[in-house]
């Protein structure tokens, strides 16, 4: 490996926003600890959490040297995030959120990811999000253009966020790239495909080494606000005004991606039977669902199971409603936890 990197072993810098989350930060953390890489720094922005957070992550500081500990006002996830790479002193950064955990090889594989594919951003199209779930069979590592790349961001192929990836500094901070601040919903998406846009090359793997817990009753994902769902909304349309004339496969998975978010978002307000409160934002997200739909019908891109779900929400959102409702809950019960 070290070959690769000028004849020294890279610094990585692990970014862990923590904000409310006294039930799982401290396995969050002790998965970074035990990285079979070892050259690491980990710095833990505690984002004016009002539980226990803070005291937990002054105790782990003080038995862990490589933990650095920033207590912050609450700004949000964009600012802590900001912070963190301001602070870091590594050559690669990694995001972990607060309440997920690493698989003791993620770091390395990681870094194998940079060496092999000589990629200033790689990432991995795989998880694991559920109890007993099993690792891939066949590790492909590809090297994508930075079209093919902002169209597997936007895919359903890849869980939306910025963790499960690795970045070299010096690309972000060449091309003045950070979280952006006024999202609160959408921040994560908007700045991987900005990365991907950058960037000539990005690395691909699809080996699962970051723990996605999905029964975080806490997490931004898991509680319904219509805020979140317009701030949402609204990062992805800064995120297609910011790329530009898109090539087609880029507009496709750009188009179904607002598409898909848009069902989810009336998908929500039927479940709760909130329809006639916001019946403008129902009626507007209905009518662009219907319009596209036909589009992805006949895309080779998209599973059928893909296609049937945008089919029966156009046909009876009140269905859809209801097998969200029993997949939610089969969700939350088989979350990988630890």
């Amino acid at each position: 490996m070290s070959s690769e990197f000028g004849g020294l072993i890279p610094m990585v810098t692990v970014i862990v926003p923590a904000y409310n989350v006294e039930r799982y930060i401290e396995s969050c953390v002790a998965s970074i600890l035990c990285q079979t890489f070892k050259n690491i720094e980990i710095i833990v922005i505690n984002d004016g959490s009002t539980d226990n957070t803070a005291a937990i992550l002054d105790r782990i500081a003080q038995r862990e040297h490589r933990v650095k500990i920033i207590h912050t006002e609450n700004n949000g996830v964009s600012a802590a995030r900001n912070n963190g790479i301001r602070l870091a002193e590594g050559e690669y950064l990694i995001f972990v959120d607060g309440d997920d955990y690493l698989s003791q090889d993620f770091v390395e594989y990681m870094i194998n990811l940079v060496r092999e594919t000589q990629a200033d951003f790689c990432l991995s199209t795989r998880c694991y999000t559920r109890k007993a779930e099993k690792q891939v069979k066949t590790d492909v590592i590809e090297r994508y253009d930075s079209d093919e790349a902002i169209a597997l961001l936007l895919s359903p192929e890849v869980v939306v966020g910025c963790w499960n990836k690795i970045y070299k500094k010096s690309m972000l901070l060449s091309n003045d790239l950070w979280f952006s601040e006024s999202l609160f919903y959408g921040e994560g998406l908007t700045f991987i495909t900005s990365v991907a846009k950058a960037c000539e090359y990005v690395g691909v793997g699809n080996r699962k080494v970051y723990f996605y817990r999905k029964n975080n009753e806490a997490s931004a994902t898991t509680r319904f606000d219509i805020g979140k769902l317009y701030n949402g909304e609204s990062a992805l349309i800064e995120i297609g005004s910011s790329l530009g004339r898109k090539a087609p496969a880029v507009d496709l998975m750009y188009t179904y991606h607002l598409c898909n978010y848009r069902l989810g978002a009336l998908v929500q307000l039927k479940a709760r039977g909130m329809v006639d409160d916001y019946v403008n934002d129902y009626r507007r997200w209905m009518s662009y669902i219907r319009s596209h739909t036909m589009r992805f019908l006949f895309s080779n891109k998209l599973s059928l199971y893909r296609k049937l779900l945008m089919i029966v929400g156009c046909i009876s959102p009140s269905v859809l409603a209801k097998m969200d409702t029993v997949r939610r809950r089969r969700i939350y019960a088989n979350s990988v936890d630890g």
